[in-house]
């Protein structure tokens, strides 16, 4: 048994590293890395974020990140007090949902006056009516131009005319993510600060907390950038089906998920 604070300041030191360089190239804050160190795992957000920064800090130093995680849920983790504090909030997430219920009503009240008026043009075509419209008077004018003479110059000057090209939409694909422990995602289409990301089920993955063994699945035709609170707890990503190799993560570190591959946004 090996004490984890100790073998991470140590190895740290060794280094010549102070609390600010590695808070810079981990974006792991100083505060959590000197918890870490000192074995105060009540001063970080809770055991998934802790087993999180764990694995980050160590994989940094050189160290074997499995094996902290190890060692800290044998002497430190119960599974039964597990409760997490928040590092994302959930405005995000409920200022979506309240915008699809408002354009949802917006859509049934347009459907519903659609069919009103259907109703009653069909009612009015059934009673026998037929709408009456003026014919214009013949012009006897001798300088009036033939109305088969005005048709046919518009088909020559449609024909002249070259085909407008269509603007073709790449092919939409998937990209899916699974976790082994619950974390914090959030995605955004097409930029980091673009639209939020919706899953196939509807669901809005900008500020949403994934499950343990769940997977979300995004159909998109854009870049697809994300980012995790517990980069430990990621098991995997795939674009269509095939496993993607991701770079170094960090707490907060932003990824652009494309069809080819994932890289640093």
């Amino acid at each position: 048994m090996f004490e984890i604070g100790r073998s991470l300041q140590e190895a740290r030191e060794r280094r010549r590293l102070s609390y600010s360089q590695v808070e810079q190239d981990t974006k792991i804050r100083s505060r959590y890395i000197k918890a870490l160190e000192d074995e105060q795992f009540s001063v970080l957000p809770g055991p998934t974020y802790t087993k999180g920064f764990l694995r980050a800090y160590a994989d940094f130093l050189g160290l074997d990140g499995q094996l902290f995680i190890d060692e800290y849920n044998s002497r430190h983790y119960d599974p039964r007090g597990d409760v997490e504090r928040e590092i994302y909030p959930r405005s995000q997430g409920r200022t979506g949902r309240r915008r699809r219920k408002e354009s949802n009503i917006v859509m049934i009240a347009l459907a519903a006056i659609v069919a009103i008026s259907a109703i009653v043009v069909l009612g009015f075509q059934s009673s026998g009516h037929k709408a009456q419209f003026p014919i214009p008077p013949a012009k006897t004018d001798a300088h009036t131009i033939p109305t088969t003479t005005t048709a046919t110059t518009k088909k020559d000057s449609a024909k002249d005319q070259p085909a407008k090209k269509t603007k073709q939409r790449p092919a939409a694909f998937r990209v899916a993510i699974t976790v082994n422990g619950n974390c914090w995602i959030t995605a955004h289409i097409g930029s980091r600060t673009g639209r939020a990301a919706v899953s196939v089920k509807g669901t809005d993955l900008s500020s949403y907390e994934l499950q343990a063994g769940v997977t979300a699945t995004v159909r998109t035709w854009k870049p697809l950038y994300l980012s995790f609170g517990a980069p430990g707890s990621i098991e995997q990503v795939t674009v269509d089906g095939k496993r993607v190799r991701l770079p170094y993560l960090a707490s907060g570190t932003v990824i652009k998920v494309t069809r080819s591959g994932a890289t640093k946004a």
